[in-house]
């Protein structure tokens, strides 16, 4: 009915360029990077021709959308959208304008990439079907501080790539009710520690909101529950995708790193399983080849063990051997107190063959004569000194005392048969601090300051090739405030406090220095207020910030120190909480803290025969076993039990009571009834007490 309304004289003129541009620029500025396949669309007459005037200014336009997209969200489902809807020839010229404007004239170099630059470049190839570059490129960069934005972009571009789903929940080979969230999954856990279900369900969720490295943290724990292994097969369907999936991302790292080989090493028939669906060809976001790679990685965790090789020999950075878990003091700061194992020793014949043993079949970087007990109360304390130093073992060897042991028969056996070196509970300042955390029954501070003296001198004077360190306990702002006032405030509390404690032992060094004799080389050391203050806020768990107060030169030429190292009283007494019935320790098999005696793998011998690998475990609750069980210590350090103790502990699952304790952190720790409690003034058990 309209037809003859408008005259066929009159020609429709076509809009102009400015106009057009106009429109276009309008377009991106509504609806962002998302309006790019549709200004594409609505201009494919004029074609991907960068000497149209127009359309090099659209491109350009469209350039910018996109970097503005990735500014806002460095994973813009809409940049990756858009990227989806652009042709290829269009995506090919972009690439091009963006590499333009990025390097200019200067040859292109991943190294002058912004993240944004990388985010685009790769979009844009995958876009123009140059799959194999994108890949190149991404292999080439590294931004650690946005690495998740490139990791996604790796994943979309090999899912592209295959012509496949970006969705990582269409990759699950079963189904699972989830929770709907990560926080449900993890409360989920937290109230069924040892549900396999509930943990895969955390793991799908964490993957999908593409925290790869959170999954398989999720999968370890998973994998290194304390269940036998047939209630955790259903986690087969997990291994396979999470493992694929870091693949394509980029993240196979996480894959090949130490606590997932030993938490898949658990579990041959998980891996076996996982194996047999990688190889099947259930992911075709990754090349055969590297399908196939991931397969054998899994598979060759069997040979797995926990403790590493170094030149064929199980390699141990320190060995506790309690010679003995006698000790004669009562320190309030110190749970020996509450031991429950019997009072013993190692004989001396089994202390030889053990060093002896370690000497020869094991990489030992040092050993500790003692753990919670006090080594100089062995009977044979002489004999075993004499020992370790005529058998020039490979390794050093060391031991720790409380002070209060050296007496005068005791520093006659370690005349002229020191160890590598000896240390000393120091820690207290003045007879107030002593009676506040130690047994009076034994002697006062004064004594101790006495003995230790004696020590220092006698090593002086014969120039031991020994070292000495004076350990001093401090309460600085690391402190677990838990901590019974009383046990806090009797150590250097300030600075202050500190620097006039150490003026005190480089007094006495000085002494010792002025009186040695003529044939002694020694120097008395002093150190600036800065650096005493400094090692006193610094001090934590692990001594650092060492203090030189005095230097010889021994017998055999070498320089030898004395000096005092600070750590935080909660070095040991965070663990008296256990013990303290003001206290309740809430226990969990899962925990977000991981045992860093994993990190670096220490051995403990223990008076009794059991092995662990912390010197801190003091009813010996976490062993792989005792000596009595394997024809050599190899053979314990090559054993599954001790890879189980490894893989769960590296994984945050704490099967054992001292293990929980230690991993479970401050926020298990509360007062009876579910009420806090205000700061204990002195935690129940001290010999104060009776005990």
């Amino acid at each position: 009915m309209y037809e003859g309304s408008v005259s066929a004289a009159v020609a429709v003129e076509a809009p102009s360029d400015e106009s057009v541009l106009e429109l276009v620029k309008g377009a991106l500025a509504i609806n962002g990077v998302a309006a790019v396949p549709t200004v594409l669309a609505a201009l494919a007459e004029r074609g991907p021709n960068v000497a149209d005037p127009l359309m090099r200014v659209v491109f350009d336009e469209i350039i910018a959308a996109i970097v503005r997209a990735f500014d806002a969200d460095p994973l813009s489902p809409d940049a990756y959208a858009a990227f989806a809807g652009i042709p290829a020839d269009y995506a090919g010229v972009l690439y091009d304008l963006t590499l333009q404007a990025i390097f200019g004239d200067a040859p292109p170099s991943p190294a002058g990439l912004t993240v944004k630059g990388v985010l685009c470049l790769t979009g844009l190839l995958t876009a123009a079907g140059a799959h194999e570059r994108a890949a190149m490129l991404l292999s080439e960069i590294n931004h650690p501080e946005q690495h998740f934005a490139i990791r996604h972009a790796a994943w979309i571009a090999r899912c592209r790539a295959a012509d496949c789903s970006t969705a990582i929940d269409l990759w699950w080979n079963t189904p699972l009710p989830a929770a709907e969230t990560i926080e449900e999954a993890e409360e989920a856990i937290r109230q069924s520690p040892l549900a396999v279900d509930r943990h895969r369900a955390c793991v799908r969720l964490r993957l999908e909101a593409g925290e790869g490295e959170a999954a398989i943290d999720a999968l370890c724990t998973a994998l290194a529950l304390p269940l036998v292994e047939a209630d955790k097969r259903a986690l087969a369907g997990e291994l396979a995708t999470v493992t694929a999936v870091l693949m394509a991302r980029g993240e196979h790292a996480l894959i090949e790193r130490q606590r997932t080989l030993w938490a898949v090493a658990l579990c041959p028939q998980v891996a076996a399983e996982a194996a047999i669906r990688l190889r099947a060809g259930a992911f075709p976001f990754l090349h055969p080849d590297q399908s196939d790679a991931i397969a054998k990685l899994l598979l060759q965790t069997r040979s797995e063990t926990g403790y590493p090789m170094v030149g064929g020999k199980p390699h141990l950075d320190t060995v506790w051997l309690e010679i003995t878990n006698h000790c004669n003091q009562k320190c309030t700061f110190c749970p020996d107190m509450f031991r429950e194992e019997p009072r013993t020793w190692l004989p001396l014949e089994q202390v030889k063959a053990l060093l002896d043993d370690l000497a020869a079949n094991c990489s030992v970087g040092a050993v500790q004569l003692n753990a919670y007990g006090e080594p100089l109360l062995h009977p044979n304390i002489a004999e075993i000194l004499a020992y370790i130093r005529e058998q020039q073992l490979p390794f050093p060897a060391v031991f720790t005392t409380h002070g209060m042991t050296l007496v005068d028969k005791k520093l006659a056996q370690l005349s002229h048969n020191y160890p590598s070196g000896i240390a000393v509970s120091l820690h207290n300042d003045s007879q107030h601090s002593y009676e506040m955390t130690r047994s009076a029954k034994i002697g006062d501070y004064e004594t101790m300051v006495t003995r230790i003296t004696a020590l220092i001198r006698q090593m002086v004077h014969e120039r031991a090739p020994s070292h000495l360190r004076l350990y001093q306990m401090v309460s600085n702002t690391n402190v677990d405030m838990r901590v019974d006032e009383q046990t806090r405030t009797a150590f250097p509390d300030t600075p202050a406090r500190m620097i006039a404690h150490v003026r005190k032992w480089e007094a006495i060094a000085a002494e010792i220095a002025a009186n040695a004799p003529p044939e002694v080389r020694v120097e008395a050391l002093v150190n600036t207020d800065a650096a005493i203050a400094h090692a006193f806020t610094d001090a934590f768990h692990h001594d650092r910030n060492h203090l030189p107060i005095l230097r010889w030169i021994d017998a055999q030429g070498a320089p030898q120190v004395a000096f005092v190292s600070a750590r935080t009283i909660d070095s040991y007494a965070n663990l008296l909480f256990e013990y303290d019935p003001r206290w309740q320790v809430s226990r969990s098999v899962v925990n977000r803290e991981t045992c860093n005696f994993t990190a670096t793998p220490s051995l403990a011998i223990f008076a009794t025969g059991k092995l662990g690998i912390c010197c801190l475990d003091l009813n010996s609750t976490a062993t792989f076993g005792s000596l009595s069980d394997y024809a050599s210590i190899a053979d314990a350090l090559k054993s599954p039990e001790a890879l189980r103790i490894f893989a769960e502990l590296s994984n945050g699952v704490a099967a054992s009571r001292g293990c929980q304790t230690c991993l479970g952190g401050a926020e298990r720790l509360c007062g009876k009834n579910g009420e806090e409690l205000p700061r204990p003034t002195r935690p129940a058990g001290h010999f104060r007490d009776g005990i």
